[in-house]
């Protein structure tokens, strides 16, 4: 039996949603396009219109609002690039411990002349929101921030900077690609004009995300060459995807409470399974105010890419949490921008559980975990890892 505990790379899809799928491949409107008047093109659009609105509604906004895209990174693309595009101003505030989706296109901006502030986080990954809000000012184009960091799953206070861009007039853009299907999410109590979302987070398809518009806020399209998505995203859409999509997004918030305390329950039984059987264990974020389905843990005495593989070979699947470049495994931006060091960062990994991880599945886990940190512990050389 192979456990898999990197949902945060992607859940695994909910049967309700391949089922949806597969009886849309066997209707009549699966050849249809949106964008076509005859009648096999009016069945795909209602298709897709049903779908946005099953999407809609998992964070209580229009469905007129919502845009379909190819994933949370193009959604968040859009949001970065669009908005600042859309805008006159030239500064832009982010934090130093969001998604790549995120950092690459601040990146791209402050290329072209566009001042970038970056806020860091505290020990816990937790943004001070008040120090972002007396950042904004009336040059400020963009305030763009995760919801509920993917590495560590700390979930951020956002109050003070949707009432701080409301009053400056600068755009707030939430990435809740993480968040949404997990916990609650709701559009005007965040007080965001953007957000993003990720169907395969929550047990969709990949391929397929969303980005949340407030209904005037200005984006300026990425994709040119049609009047699809209200013009903000030219081409024709995957329409199936979206189908996979909105039904999945039905199941995460017809189960949100059952399953956010279900996730709960299992992590927290998980991490003191561990913290039994490996002494010095450390959890990166903190325990009360983070995703229920996350656990980043330091592992002492090891190196975090020969416990992974070693895991992989046992049957238990897990992430680094870091990206990978040129074969090798660089340290998590994240943990080092909280302050870890470099041998701390590069000695952890991401548990992450999803919708369908049982108790069973989490005991084992914790078996296999301790028994394989005992033994790549012994076989290493000497790895101590500072804090």
């Amino acid at each position: 039996m192979r456990i898999y505990l990197d949902s945060n790379a992607g859940a695994r899809l909910r049967p309700a949603a391949a089922h949806a799928m597969a009886e849309f491949f066997r209707a009549e409107s699966a050849h249809g396009n949106p964008a076509s008047i005859h009648r096999a093109g009016q069945r795909a659009r209602r298709e897709l219109e049903r779908a946005r609105a099953a999407v809609a509604a998992l964070i209580e906004a229009p469905p007129r609002a919502l845009v379909f895209t190819s994933g949370g990174t193009e959604a968040n693309n859009l949001a970065v690039i669009g908005a600042a595009r859309a805008a006159s101003r030239r500064r832009i505030i982010t934090s130093t411990i969001e998604h790549s989706s995120l950092l690459a296109p601040v990146a791209e901006l402050e290329q072209r002349g566009f001042e970038i502030i970056r806020v860091a986080p505290d020990g816990d990954g937790v943004i001070d929101a008040d120090a972002v809000a007396e950042q904004i000012d009336t040059d400020t184009a963009l305030v763009t921030l995760g919801l509920a960091n993917a590495e560590v799953g700390t979930i951020q206070e956002v109050a003070p900077i949707a009432a701080a861009a409301r009053r400056c007039g600068a755009c707030f853009h939430l990435d809740a690609a993480q968040a949404a299907g997990r916990i609650p999410v709701v559009v005007d109590r965040l007080g965001c004009d953007l957000m993003t979302l990720s169907a395969h987070k929550l047990g969709g398809p990949p391929g397929i995300g969303a980005l949340y518009v407030r209904p005037g806020t200005i984006l300026a399209p990425l994709i040119l060459g049609g009047p699809q998505e209200t013009g903000l995203r030219a081409g024709t859409p995957n329409l199936p995807g979206a189908v996979g999509f909105g039904c999945a997004a039905e199941e995460a918030l017809r189960s949100l409470d059952a399953e956010s305390r279900q996730l709960d329950a299992l992590s927290r039984t998980l991490l003191r399974r561990l913290r039994e059987g490996i002494p010095g264990l450390r959890l990166n974020g903190p325990m009360e105010r983070r995703l229920p389905n996350t656990l980043n843990l330091t592992f002492p005495d090891v190196l975090g890419e020969t416990l992974l593989m070693a895991l992989d070979l046992e049957g238990v699947e897990v992430s680094m949490g870091s990206a990978c470049a040129a074969g090798a495994v660089e340290p998590s931006h994240v943990l080092i921008a909280m302050g870890r060091s470099t041998d701390a960062a590069r000695s952890s990994l991401r548990l992450s559980l999803d919708w369908s991880t049982t108790a069973e599945e989490v005991g084992r886990a914790a078996e296999i975990i301790t028994r394989v940190w005992r033994r790549v512990a012994a076989c290493e050389p000497r790895h101590e890892v500072r804090p």
